[in-house]
């Protein structure tokens, strides 16, 4: 008796037991970017991604493996900050932070391709960089150098970055510089 009082309640109000919900939207907003199945396109989605604010997308652009290597003079002005490897937990902790529309409120990268290698199934870049950040906090709005950036394609044929190394090119501060002190 009590099972047909029951049914006839569910029926009675029109609640599915079995209905599913709409889906959650992704965390963030999510951008358009090209497909990393060309590796010119990852270094262009890398750009799009940081000035986006976005470091979900940003994140898709890093291989498993990711490495950043700063440059030397800031691997000696940051030591502390720098005698662990920056891996790929470390990178989504900085751009977490630093990618954050409450903290930065415009952000322009710009980029000059230097050179370019192909090596079959690993990429290698240089691009000369200029990044403009306007901000509130307490470092440097304009900081300049060149990226040596290193990508390889996976088994499906993404291409993702695996290593991002630095070069100070000027007195200026670099990205090295940047996530130390972020």
């Amino acid at each position: 008796m009590w099972r047909y009082l029951l049914v006839l309640s569910f029926i009675s109000c029109r609640i599915n037991p079995f209905y599913t919900r709409k889906p959650e939207p992704p965390e963030g907003r999510r951008l358009n970017l090209s497909s990393p199945t060309v590796a010119c396109n990852v270094v262009s989605n890398l750009k799009l991604t940081w000035e986006g604010l976005s470091p979900v997308d940003y994140m898709e652009c890093l291989s498993e493996d990711f490495r950043f290597s700063p440059d030397p003079s800031d691997s000696t002005k940051f030591e502390e900050v720098f005698s662990e490897p920056w891996d790929r937990a470390r990178e989504e902790a900085f751009a977490r932070r630093f990618l954050d529309k409450n903290t930065i409120s415009s952000l322009s990268l710009s980029l000059k391709k230097e050179y370019e290698e192909d090596r079959g199934d690993e990429h290698y870049f240089e691009y000369s960089y200029i990044l403009q950040i306007q901000h509130s906090l307490d470092l440097p709005g304009y900081m300049e150098g060149r990226m040596h950036l290193t990508l390889k394609r996976d088994t499906s044929g993404n291409w993702s970055i695996v290593l991002w190394k630095d070069e100070k090119i000027s007195d200026t501060p670099t990205v090295g510089e940047l996530r130390a002190r972020f």
